[in-house]
């Protein structure tokens, strides 16, 4: 049996690293899988939206959980969508990042706007989702219940704190 990610999460984390820097292969990333109606149709973005706030906080305030540790972040940042959207611009970007991702490589300009547009979801956070966004350690009790009560409940009984 293989242990695999969650497409969802795996977008999650990439605009969790895009809050803290601009690097041009998750910008890549999030915009092929937006551009893709096949991946695109099957997509949770509430799920993304739920996870990227969380990871955002966790980054920011760390997590334990049984011999596990996740250990806080160095450039935390609150998560604020509507600067997230902001189209980006070549000084933005580590231009040595993009490498060889594809044949012609997209510009620096297209990246942002198909993410600035297919990741609008991201504005639509709830009230819970708004708090954790604000990466306060006095909302802990939050994050620990929003991550014993994500599908699949793979947190809820495994003493996370």
């Amino acid at each position: 049996m293989f242990q695999v990610m969650r497409l969802e999460e795996n977008i999650a984390e990439k605009i969790a690293r895009l809050n803290r820097t601009t690097t041009a292969r998750d910008m890549y990333d999030l915009s092929w899988i937006m551009t893709t109606n096949t991946i695109t149709l099957a997509l949770d973005t509430q799920l993304i939206r739920r996870l990227d706030v969380l990871k955002i906080w966790v980054d920011a305030n760390g997590v334990h959980c049984g011999n596990s540790f996740w250990k806080q972040g160095d450039e935390s940042r609150p998560f604020d969508p509507k600067k997230w959207l902001q189209k980006r611009n070549i000084t933005d970007f580590d231009t040595n990042d993009i490498g060889v991702l594809a044949v012609p490589p997209s510009s620096f300009e297209e990246l942002s706007a198909i993410i600035s547009q297919m990741y609008a979801f991201l504005i639509d956070l709830d009230e819970d989702e708004r708090t954790l966004a604000n990466i306060r350690g006095r909302d802990r009790p939050l994050a620990l219940q929003m991550l014993r009560t994500l599908p699949d409940g793979r947190l809820k009984d495994i003493g996370i704190y």
